[in-house]
Order: structure tokens, then sequence, then C-alpha cells
């Protein structure tokens, strides 16, 4: 082989080996795309359980306190709102750590009961809570708010007393402290430096989680710092919702929800990721991705030119007795040919013991012309494919089956007593005469005769073959579909 030709070969060789691996390298890039999107998603799904998980301890809270203020009210201490009502309520909240504070206020709003002590006077007339339990006579559920005794954020309960007269003597409420959600963040990973803010309804911020972040003040107390996320977060709905924002140098991406009591907002919960945090272990993922592919295109590229050179130095002789090897598969039954059938029947008798007997069976089809000119050859070789299948479910793996003829077909039995070989050609004769064979046509009655020969691994397969040949034309000249010997 000339050196350019063989140069020629090579740039083909290397040409194609880049195209192979080029949608190797698509796939590494996307699977990086991929593991990016993916690494968001677990944050932001993470958020959604988090923030579903929030929203149901809400309402079990919610739940809760309407039931302990069903019962309260109903006690003489809260209804009369006497001298007892404050050391009451004090030992109330004290055993019941949901709660900051709990107490009763008069239809004027003036608070005359607290568990918590407080000197001045305190009057909540214009809370909405107050208000709508005033108007309604109902349980009402407040919004997050700072309490004016306990100063600290918590979701107003409330549920009227009413007197004897039918009038409306007092108002109960129970504080219900959002402590509890640090307990909750506390059962998840969030990603480094997440940020957690609870929002009342005017979005000013009563709760932040971790109360001190790193060069960022507090926001205890404050709007919340952002108008264009805070729009974001009062317009989402009741749906959990992302959004992707950048702030100075850092890009951020925001989760929150709007949690309800009595189908109102009672307050906004705002989980803030660093995007860099969120796509850490991408990042490291994808430069361990992306330095194996580029170690695996090496070694590819490596082992191609060293078998590219074994390859184009072979003698061309060898390359043409390789393409000249004769298939030993029959392509219409999938099973041996002729060629196939003879290897491997000599190759069990070169092997086995001296004194071993084998047998051969040949089985012929019955009347396969007159199926050939009656239906056509389609249903012929529909009737050869059925016929193999038949006869395979009666074989083992170590009986060697071809078909060696037109409708004719070779089994090689090694090792075998000449009763089985007997009975194994009565199970190929029965398996083909049992059924109908199911054809485009119709069905077809189709029966076989088998020829049996049998001697020890002395004789030549041309011997076995032979016998087998007299013994099947015994078996078609006294009448077909039978066996002899």
């Amino acid at each position: 082989m000339r050196i350019p030709d063989l140069l020629k070969r090579k740039l083909l060789l290397a040409s194609v080996i880049f195209v192979a691996v080029m949608p190797i390298l698509a796939s590494a890039l996307f699977i990086t795309y991929r593991s990016f999107q993916q690494a968001k998603l677990d944050a932001v799904d993470r958020a959604k359980s988090l923030l579903s998980h929030i929203a149901e301890k809400q309402d079990e809270l919610i739940a809760q306190t309407m039931q302990s203020m069903r019962i309260l009210v109903l006690l003489p201490e809260v209804r009369n709102a006497g001298k007892d009502c404050p050391a009451f309520m004090s030992r109330f909240i004290a055993s019941n750590p949901v709660y900051d504070n709990a107490g009763v206020v008069r239809p004027n709003g003036d608070i005359v009961c607290s568990g918590l002590a407080h000197k001045a006077k305190v009057n909540v007339a214009e809370r909405e809570w107050f208000q709508l339990v005033v108007q309604t006579r109902s349980p009402q559920i407040g919004g997050l708010q700072f309490g004016k005794i306990s100063g600290k954020p918590g979701i107003i309960a409330a549920m009227p007393i009413i007197n004897s007269d039918g009038e409306l003597a007092s108002v109960l409420y129970l504080s219900v402290s959002v402590e509890w959600l640090e307990d909750v963040f506390a059962e998840y990973t969030l990603p480094e430096k997440s940020v957690i803010t609870a929002l009342d309804t005017k979005g000013v911020v009563l709760f932040q989680h971790p109360l001190k972040l790193d060069n960022e003040p507090s926001l205890m107390g404050k709007p919340y710092p952002n108008e264009k996320i805070w729009q974001h977060i009062k317009n989402a709905g009741e749906s959990i919702s992302p959004a992707r924002v950048r702030e100075s140098d850092k890009r951020y991406v925001y989760t929150f929800q709007r949690i309800e009591s009595e189908d109102r907002a009672a307050m906004y919960i705002s989980l803030r990721f660093l995007e860099s945090a969120i796509y850490r272990d991408a990042y490291h993922n994808a430069i361990t991705l992306i330095l194996g592919l580029c170690l695996s295109l090496v070694a590819t590229f490596l082992l191609a030119y060293v078998a590219g050179n074994y390859i184009f130095l072979r003698p061309v002789e060898q390359e043409i007795e390789k393409l000249n090897d004769v298939a030993e598969t029959d392509p219409l039954t999938q099973i041996l040919n002729r060629r196939g059938f003879e290897r491997l029947a000599e190759i069990e008798l070169a092997k086995a013991s001296a004194g071993d007997h084998h047998s051969v069976l040949l089985m012929d089809i019955d009347h396969f012309k007159k199926i050939n000119d009656e239906h056509g050859h389609a249903v012929g070789d529909e009737v050869l494919r059925e016929t193999v299948q038949r006869i395979r479910g009666v074989l083992r793996e170590s009986e060697i089956f071809g078909r060696i003829g037109g409708e004719e077909f070779a089994i090689f039995i090694p090792q075998v007593h000449r009763e089985n070989a007997i009975l194994l050609a009565e199970r190929v004769r029965v398996a083909v005469d049992s059924l109908p064979f199911e054809t485009a046509t119709g069905k077809l009655k189709v029966t076989a005769s088998v020829g049996v020969s049998y001697a020890t691994n002395r004789s030549p397969l041309e011997k076995f073959l032979d016998r087998a040949d007299k013994a099947l034309y015994k078996s078609k000249r006294t009448g077909r579909n039978k066996v002899s010997i």
C-alpha cells in the first residue's frame, strides 16, 4: 500500500472518529446544561416543600387555636375578665408556648386582660381583626403583625364573647407566635446563604431567618427593600411562584407564597437563594464531566491510531478472506444451513468418546410441492418457518438442527440410546402433525416423514446421513407421516 493512500485512510479514520465523538460531546454539553437547570429546579422544589409545610402547619395551628378559643370563651375567668383573668391567661400561654400572648378586649378596643403584664392602657380598636369581630360577631383570623404588648410578630385569632342578652360583651384574642417557623426551617437543607422572610400584608418584614446577614442590615420591622419583588410577591396569588433577579453584582432566585387564613392573606413567606450557591454542585459536576470527557477523547484517539495502523497494514488477502466467509445460517428459517449443520455435527463426532452412540434424523415435509403449487411459494415459506418453530419446541439445546434442502431438515442427536432417538423422531412427527398450520390462505393439514439412523462415532457423518435418507425413503414409500429406522 502506498504511503499517500495510507495517509488518506488515516485522515478518513480521524474524520470518522471526530464525527463519532461529536454526539458524545454534544450530549456532555446538554447534560451540563440540564444539571444547571436541575440544580435550580431542586432548590425551588425544596422551597416549595418548605412553603407547603409552612402552610399546612399554619392551618393546623389555626384549627388548634379556634378549638382552644371555643373552650376558653366558656370559662368564667375569661367571660368575666376580672382580676383572676390575667393570672389565668399567664398560665395558659406558659403551658401553650405556641402563643406569645392571650387576653380579652372590651367592645371599645381596650385590653382589659392580658397574659403578659403591661402598665399603660392598650387599645386595639384600629386593628382589622378586632373591627371584623365587632361587625360580624364571628371568629376572625388577622394577618401577621407585631403585638402591641408582646412586641413580637404573631397572627391574631379572635372570638366574640356574647352575654346572656345576646350582646357583645368582649373579645377573646390569642396571638399565635411565628417562632415555630425556626423549627420548620431546621428540618430542611437549603442552599448556602439562603434567606427566609415573613411579611405582613403591607410588605413589612416581621420575621427573618437567619436574623443576621453578612454585610446586610436586618430587615426586621422594615418595609421590604425591593419594591419590584414585593409587588411580584403580592400579585402572585395563592400559588408558589419563583423569580430570578439581579441585585448589585449578584443574581438571586426568589420563591414565595401567600399563606392564607379565612380566605384572606395572613402573611407572605419569601425565600431568597444565591444563584451561585444553587449551582455550586452543578459547577463541580460540569468540571468533572468535561475533564472525564477530555481524557476519554484522548484515549479514544490514541486507541484509534493504534487500531488504525493495525487495520490498514493488514494484508489485503486477510480482508478478502473475511469478506468471502460463507454464512452458515439459512436465511428463511434462521436455523443452520447444510454447511453449518455438517460442521457442528463433525465437531460433535470428533470430540465424543469411543463407543458413544449417536443418531441423525432426516425429516421431509409430505407433499410440499403440492403446497407450493396450490397455495403459492409464500404459503410454502410460512409452512417451513412454522415447521421449524414446532420442531424447536421438542428439541434440547444439545441437539443440532438444520435445514439441508428445500423441505428437508436434519437433526443430530449426540450420545443417545436407540430407543430415545426413536422417541424424539416420533415427537418431531407429532409436533408437525398435531395441529393445522395457520396460513394466509387458511388452515392447512401438514404432515412429515422421518428417517432415523443410529451408529457409533466411528461412522462418518456421510454414513449417518445416507442411512437416515434410506429410512426416510422407506417412510414415504409406506404411506408417509411415519417414522422409519
